[in-house]
């Protein structure tokens, strides 16, 4: 029988994970697609027992990592200077993405419209861990990784939030869409401030005893505990962990002699979220084989042409918007994020996430799961080809990167 992560699989996933590093690297080939690859094959065999991508597992003990490595190494300065395309891409984009996907579902695949919009919100956050890899080693503008990766950090709380949000509406527990608005600003608002407030205390408290130990001790207790303190309190936990990474990257390291600690703590989150995106790649591989996506081959068609028109309807009509105030995107960045706003597991647990009685849920399962492999093997393999055909590769000027 299938069952969660124990630590004879998880110790097995992480030699898999070595050795797909290894043949990776010597193929070029994209690492994290080549482990989607690997857990389909694995899946299929004798070689391990049937591990689950179970939806709690991944909040509680995978997101954190993943979130707080990225929130940390944001600098401050380089939000300010780009909050115009960031906030519209994340927050707007994510919001617009949901409803477009929603209404074209509910209309191609006869859905009604409250469980299509669930649907939307399922496959609107970004996971571009693959296209991100692509883009480091093609040494692309480091403006251009700020929106790939500020985007995918920042959605993830919005999509997340948006999908509580909704799905209590489609189930009766919202009054009406005003009471499931208000409720999602309040938990993505409440999240936000208990995030900033761990964040200032922990900076003020590693600022105090400047050790790498004790750094890696006060961050542990933060990308976690931010996380788990939210939760209790009915707000986000994943908008803590990014406002909390955020402030404490921004606040605990400022003198000089404090280089040390920062590298160490900074090193030690690179290699869990490494280890933790290993782990994910797998296990999405390994689901995917659960769910029969391919006999719903009309449903699917239908889900991957709606979530690339709204993705295209989105950051066109959003960077049209941010040009006009006074923050432009160069169209050929425009190009590359439509194509590279990949999905992956944050997506897949949300589906796997909605109650057994939901209405249409082995459906919106075959799509989500449909469109995620896709989205993966397809756009991820496409999008190095893509960044060389678009002359992004190799670092521009700092005049061309701020691109007109």
């Amino acid at each position: 029988m299938p069952h969660t992560l124990a630590l004879g699989s998880f110790i097995w996933l992480l030699l898999v994970a070595s050795l797909v590093a290894i043949v990776s690297e010597r193929l070029r080939f994209p690492y994290a697609i080549g482990l989607v690859v690997v857990g389909l094959g694995l899946a299929s065999g004798p070689l391990l027992p049937p591990v689950r991508l179970e939806p709690h597992t991944l909040f509680t003990l995978f997101l954190p990592p993943l979130l707080f490595e990225t929130a940390v190494q944001l600098d401050a300065h380089e939000l300010r200077r780009d909050w115009i395309p960031i906030t519209l891409l994340a927050l707007f984009g994510t919001l617009a993405s949901a409803l477009l996907v929603g209404s074209m579902t509910a209309y191609f695949v006869a859905l009604p419209l409250a469980v299509a919009l669930v649907f939307g919100a399922i496959v609107s956050p970004t996971d571009p861990i693959s296209v991100i890899a692509i883009l480091k080693r093609l040494n692309v503008s480091r403006r251009l990784m700020l929106l790939v990766e500020s985007e995918s950090l920042f959605n993830d709380g919005v999509a997340l939030v948006l999908f509580t949000s909704l799905l209590a509406l489609a189930q009766g527990g919202a009054a009406s869409p005003w009471d499931a608005a208000g409720r999602f600003f309040s938990v993505m608002l409440g999240g936000a401030g208990i995030g900033a407030l761990a964040g200032a205390l922990a900076s003020r408290l590693v600022r105090v005893g400047n050790t790498p130990l004790l750094g890696l001790l006060v961050t542990t207790v933060l990308a976690f505990g931010s996380y788990m303190v939210a939760d209790a309190c009915g707000v986000s936990g994943v908008v803590a962990v990014v406002a909390a990474g955020g402030v404490f990257g921004n606040l605990a390291w400022r003198r000089r002699e404090e280089h040390e600690a920062r590298e160490v703590v900074e090193t030690f989150w690179e290699y869990a979220a490494f280890v933790v995106n290993s782990i994910v790649f797998l296990l999405i591989g390994m689901e995917e084989t659960r769910w029969h996506w391919w006999l719903l081959p009309g449903a699917v068609l239908s889900a991957i042409l709606a979530v690339l028109v709204a993705r295209a309807v989105s950051v066109y009509a959003l960077s049209w918007l941010s040009g006009a105030l006074g923050a432009p995107i160069p169209r050929t960045w425009q190009n590359l994020l439509v194509w590279g706003g990949l999905r992956g597991a944050l997506s897949m647990a949300m589906a796997l996430g909605l109650p057994a009685d939901f209405p249409q849920r082995g459906l919106i399962l075959g799509m989500t799961f449909g469109y995620v492999l896709f989205s993966l093997i397809v756009q991820g393999l496409t999008a190095g080809p893509m960044i060389r055909w678009l002359r992004l590769s190799g670092e521009p000027a700092p005049e061309q990167a701020e691109g007109a």
